[in-house]
């Protein structure tokens, strides 16, 4: 087979061309520290990349749910320790109108400071975190309590719970209806099941001098609506559990795959620095034989 200088020249031009190619390659890696830049690079490689970043977005985004939902549940807890020291001082207040030895000055006063507490709650029960409000169910933009015409204390929120994602097809409930602080089955009256009802009717037998209704159905009622408190708050304590372990979890995760991630995609770069020189010691040697390789020009035979 003859082999011409076209073949030579032409066979020279496509090594040439893939050693800068090559060399090129490797000027990209160390400038951007990745291994693959595009995907024809390595699109097996490239493919596993995408997926991993997704993950660690997507792990990001639990993160910040969960830090949402806890500082949502140590908020709401606050609130609801107040809310039982209130009640507490309710409680005293209607053991301390049963008693008969009261002047009607004394009641006068104590319900007085029963209609204080009343706003109390009501404002304790409107707490907010971050612009919403905690107890409202998913109406979060309105305050759910407010007290009526009639001093009494009403909710205006809906009866459903805040839902979080909190990992991938795992979900956490935060209980956010008020309705379940204010109301309870465990009184012995139909009507003091309502908290605000509970307020008021303690309000006008402390005003009226009642004392057996003082001390008898309306301090039971005020000690199922203490309990009922304290049962919302240990829930909400268990959820605050749950997502501080969640949060652990999720940064164990993040922790894993931002690695993994870092190994698939970031270039070691002492090796590429070597790879770097010998190919461009390749291509130097590349364009010194090409000039004995290329044909002499019109040039050389006038000389």
């Amino acid at each position: 087979m003859r082999i011409t200088n076209n073949t030579l020249t032409g066979n020279y031009l496509r090594n040439l061309s893939r050693n800068l190619k090559q060399m090129q390659k490797y000027q990209n890696q160390l400038s951007s520290g990745k291994e693959v830049s595009r995907p024809s690079d390595n699109p097996m490689l490239v493919s596993r990349v995408m997926n991993l970043d997704n993950s660690v977005r997507e792990n990001e985004q639990f993160k910040k749910n969960i830090e949402d939902s806890l500082g949502w549940t140590k908020t709401a807890d606050g609130s609801l320790s107040e809310v039982s020291a209130t009640l507490l001082r309710a409680r005293d207040l209607i053991v301390y109108g049963a008693n008969g030895t009261l002047s009607d000055t004394d009641r006068s006063a104590l319900m007085d400071e029963v209609n204080m507490l009343n706003e109390q709650l009501t404002q304790l029960l409107n707490t907010n975190f971050d612009g919403r409000y905690i107890f409202g169910g998913q109406m979060t933009t309105e305050p759910p309590f407010s007290i009526d015409v009639d001093g009494k204390m009403i909710y205006a929120g809906d009866n459903n719970n805040i839902a979080r994602e909190i990992a991938p097809k795992v979900g956490i409930t935060i209980i956010s209806d008020g309705s379940r602080i204010t109301q309870t089955s465990g009184t012995s009256t139909a009507e003091n099941q309502d908290l605000g009802n509970l307020i008021k009717n303690v309000a006008e037998a402390l005003e009226s001098g009642d004392l057996g209704k003082l001390s008898g159905e309306l301090l039971g009622d005020m000690d199922a609506h203490i309990d009922n408190v304290i049962r919302f708050r240990s829930k909400m304590g268990a959820a605050y559990n749950r997502l501080e372990a969640a949060l652990e979890r999720n940064d164990a995760e993040n922790l894993n795959m931002t690695e993994l991630l870092s190994k698939s995609e970031d270039i070691d770069i002492a090796e590429k620095m070597m790879e770097y020189s010998v190919m461009s010691t390749v291509y130097q040697a590349s364009l010194s034989a090409g000039a004995k390789i290329l044909q002499p020009s019109l040039l050389d035979y006038i000389r």
